[in-house]
């Protein structure tokens, strides 16, 4: 059940949240200091003795068919914690959690809690999830057999993290209208930067202006996690983490050592660094998978197509597009460019959408009068946008909405500053967490570098709402010396989570072990429906075992419509350390083990889990 927070002493002003947060400069003595102490201490343990009640979930969280193979074992409960980790007396907040319990109650060795991402990531779901695909495996394959283990042995636990879903929420809104921008790696007048800085204080002043921002942030929702476990009788946290949940993992790890148990972080940050340090590889990241894998794969189907035989020809169809018509490829409503990145099935679907922007390109230089996508979608009918009957029907589907996006951008329409919780959170935890550069210079001189570095989003990257913020709520944790090892999942291409950022973050964890998917420019992986990748994950956790090389080299799978994988970048080996990668060698080509989908609620709960992950991921500025 969504609740709101429930301040102690009723409703409290802004000046009261902060100074309960240690800003305030008044002088405590020592036994005004001990008095509160105290009261902190009783409050706490009220958090640590509370029941969990589980029961039945509300039908509109579970509608679906996924929960007719679980019965019984799906189950909700709200968690009572504090506002305020530092000051538990300070009020309450609300965390919701969804569990599916372990398939043979005797054979039950905890509980794996999920994160999808984000940060802002609603993952109250994954339990449900995970519960379907791997009660639904098929046991004939090793992994498969493995899967079905996992859910007789472990109760799965999806939860809705401190600001989003049905647990205490967060927004950020305004009434002010954001100034309209045009393409930001195109555009860098003084004018179009301008609108950026003043949009991105516009976010950063809406979400400052909410009492429960200075708690929305990695450490208090890594204390509502180990809440959770404590209060389940467990002495480890088990988890699986995607892409921000990576950053939630490792810090989780951090602060709480001695009750870390297997954890799998998957699609890494870099959170060995700070949160600017991550977010700014973001456009190397995008820039890599659509030039080496999306339009790879568009010129090696030149005959669907017709955008060019190889990717430098397809890039130039693209880079001939109005600068911003470039901006509506990344901006209109359905899956559009950007996103697409993030899947397999997403990168096959670029080709189209550049078929579509290229005949939206030609027209409007064809009639530069028009002014309204009304106007412009008279012309559709007629016009050829490819040769392949397929591609032609697809792209017309796609050509308004680009043009109708095209044309607001051009017209500057506005829009007032309206963040959902989901993406008040993502703006709202990154700048919570670690420093930003808080000069505005740096950001427009960054923008300007990665808008001829890495343009499909580099521009975008000088408006930064953290430049606007007063500093951190937190502290990051450091590495403590009795840190458990963890295992590590990258794929070679990941656009959001780049390979450079994952790499750091694994040498700087002794003892983790890292699994790589070579060619492979999804984001994130697991589970991959390969036994290279799967195997060792469910081993893992299983068993307690973790790969016996440091570094494992895994096959990509080929792209949908494909018979093999078509190399996109370096290649890696195995059977090294931290300190290095080691020499080139050939990574055989992998063969897709069919243990993921033998009920069609697995089918449906793999293509969720696919679909979360990914639009939690997609919150670029």
């Amino acid at each position: 059940m969504k609740n709101n927070l429930l301040l102690a002493g009723g409703l409290l002003t802004i000046t009261s949240l902060l100074s309960g947060c240690g800003q305030s400069n008044t002088p405590r003595t020592a036994t005004a200091t001990g008095t509160v102490a105290q009261a902190n201490a009783d409050a706490l343990k009220g958090f640590q003795t509370q029941a969990l009640n589980w029961g039945s979930c509300d039908a509109s969280l579970i509608h679906n068919k996924l929960q007719a193979a679980l019965g019984s074992r799906v189950q909700c409960t709200d968690l009572k914690v504090p506002m305020d980790w530092n000051n538990p007396s300070h009020g309450t907040a609300s965390i919701s959690l969804l569990r599916v319990t372990a398939g043979t109650a005797a054979k039950r060795q905890g509980a794996i809690f999920f994160n999808p991402g984000g940060p802002g990531g609603d993952g109250l779901r994954f339990g449900l999830i995970f519960g379907a695909i791997w009660n639904g495996a098929d046991p004939s394959t090793k992994s498969g057999a493995a899967f079905k283990q996992l859910s007789d042995q472990y109760d799965m636990i999806g939860f809705s993290p401190r600001g989003v879903g049905d647990s205490s929420e967060i927004s950020c809104g305004s009434s002010v209208e954001l100034s309209p921008e045009h393409y930001q790696s195109t555009d860098r007048s003084q004018k179009n930067i301008d609108a950026m800085l003043r949009n991105a204080k516009l976010v950063a002043d809406a979400c400052k202006k909410s009492p429960f921002a200075p708690y929305v942030n990695t450490d208090q929702t890594a204390r509502d996690l180990d809440l959770a476990r404590q209060l389940m009788g467990d002495s480890k946290l088990n988890y699986i983490g995607y892409s921000y949940g990576t950053w939630l993992g490792a810090w989780y790890a951090k602060l709480f050592p001695s009750h870390t148990g297997r954890m799998l972080l998957d699609g890494n940050t870099a959170f060995d660094k700070t949160m600017q340090d991550s977010f700014n590889l973001q456009p190397l990241g995008f820039e890599r998978d659509f030039r080496d894998v999306a339009l790879y794969y568009a010129a090696r189907h030149d005959d669907l197509y017709g955008l060019g035989t190889t990717k430098e020809a397809v890039y130039g169809v693209y880079d001939s597009f109005q600068p911003d018509l470039k901006l509506a490829l990344q901006q209109y409503s359905g899956d559009n460019l950007v996103s697409s990145l993030y899947t397999d099935d997403g990168i096959t679907t670029v080709p189209v959408q550049l078929v579509a922007a290229r005949g939206v390109s030609i027209l409007l230089k064809q009639h530069p009068d028009l002014t309204d996508a009304a106007d412009l979608e008279a012309l559709f009918a007629d016009y050829t946008f490819a040769q392949d009957a397929d591609t032609n029907k697809a792209a017309k589907e796609i050509a308004y909405p680009l043009a109708e996006t095209y044309f607001s951008i051009v017209n500057e329409d506005t829009t007032p500053v309206t963040k959902n919780p989901s993406d008040a959170v993502f703006n709202v935890v990154p700048c919570n967490d670690t420093p930003w550069t808080q000069d505005p210079q740096y950001w427009i001189n960054f923008g300007n570098q990665e808008a001829v570095a890495h343009p499909l989003i580099g521009g975008s990257f000088t408006e930064t709402p953290c430049m606007y913020w007063s500093g951190p709520t937190t502290t990051k944790p450091a590495t403590p010396s009795n840190l458990p090892p963890i295992l590590m999942l990258t794929n070679e291409d990941d656009p959001a989570t780049p390979r450079e950022g994952a790499f750091s973050a694994w040498k700087s964890l002794p003892g983790a072990k890292m699994l790589f998917v070579d060619n492979e420019g999804e984001h994130t992986a697991f589970p991959y429906g390969t036994e290279c990748v799967d195997y060792p994950v469910v081993n893992y956790f299983l068993n307690g075992t973790l790969p016996g090389d440091n570094f494992t080299a895994c096959g990509a799978l080929p792209l949908p419509g494909e018979t093999q994988v078509y190399p996109v970048g370096e290649t890696y080996t195995t059977g090294v350390g931290p300190q290095g990668i080691g020499q080139p060698a050939h990574i055989p080509g992998a063969i897709r083990e069919q243990s993921l989908g033998t009920s069609s609620e697995a089918q449906a709960a793999l293509k969720e889990l696919k679909s979360i992950i990914h639009r939690n991921a997609f919150q670029l500025r």
